[in-house]
């Protein structure tokens, strides 16, 4: 985890802060069966963003820049562990195909079951019985070569402070992250509707972006398509099981 932040440290981040009125979505997460957690249905939303803007799918490796054709989104859990809390990462496979339950058994998964394995093998295993300072330099250069930046997980990640604060927040960057989504609490705010100012169910977001990666204006489309998907709950209307598609 230090040497993915000492990496992450010559990152240069780009962070847009947004609310959402989850008045629609509130309504059906209130009416799904099976059930459906804040953070599921945020992150299916989110990964069907991405599928309508596969730019941000990115991940730079070199002088390269790697697009994917696998929507897989990384999130971090809490969990107990030999009598500890500790955070852990699941990592969602092909998560704009799955269903806002389906995710939502996963992450309930992850936080009270077993948990997924880290275990490292080859090179990975190799560079981690380095010194500090030697094994960042093998990172570094395994980075830039795109067959290997291609196998250090998803681009694309969610992370949750909403059960701690209901103000805002953005994640610290994690290489080798493209995209981190850092999602509130939802609170009642004073929100203009139909002209008039009334109590809103809003959802505080931010979205950091690396800017070597991706440009202000895909960063601007995507972030609109994630409103747009998230304030009309439209990843509930999309019930097509993975095997059929």
């Amino acid at each position: 985890m230090l040497d993915r932040l000492a990496s992450a440290s010559r990152r240069f981040q780009v962070h847009t802060l947004i609310e959402l009125d989850m008045t629609v979505p509130k309504a059906r997460l209130s009416e799904a069966e099976p059930h459906v957690s804040w953070t599921g249905f945020v992150l299916a939303t989110l990964a069907r963003a991405v599928a309508l803007n596969p730019e941000v799918n990115a991940r730079k490796a070199g002088n390269r820049i790697l697009i994917f054709d696998r929507i897989d989104v990384g999130a971090t859990v809490e969990r107990q562990w030999e009598g500890r809390t500790v955070l852990d990462v699941v990592d969602i496979r092909d998560a704009d195909r799955r269903s806002c339950a389906e995710i939502s058994r996963m992450l309930h998964a992850a936080k009270y079951g077993p948990g997924q394995s880290h275990r490292q093998s080859g090179l990975t295993a190799q560079l981690v019985r380095l010194p500090g300072p030697l094994r960042r330099t093998a990172l570094r250069v395994a980075a830039t070569r795109p067959r290997i930046a291609a196998t250090f997980g998803p681009a694309v990640a969610v992370t949750s402070i909403g059960m701690f604060s209901s103000a805002w927040g953005w994640a610290i960057p994690l290489a080798p992250l493209t995209v981190i989504a850092t999602v509130g609490a939802i609170v009642d705010r004073p929100a203009v509707h139909e002209g008039r100012i009334v109590a809103r169910p809003m959802l505080p977001l931010t979205l950091s972006f690396d800017h070597a990666v991706i440009d202000g204006a895909p960063a601007a489309r995507f972030t609109e398509t994630l409103r747009n998907l998230v304030e009309t709950a439209a990843a509930f209307e999309d019930t097509t099981a993975p095997s059929e598609r």
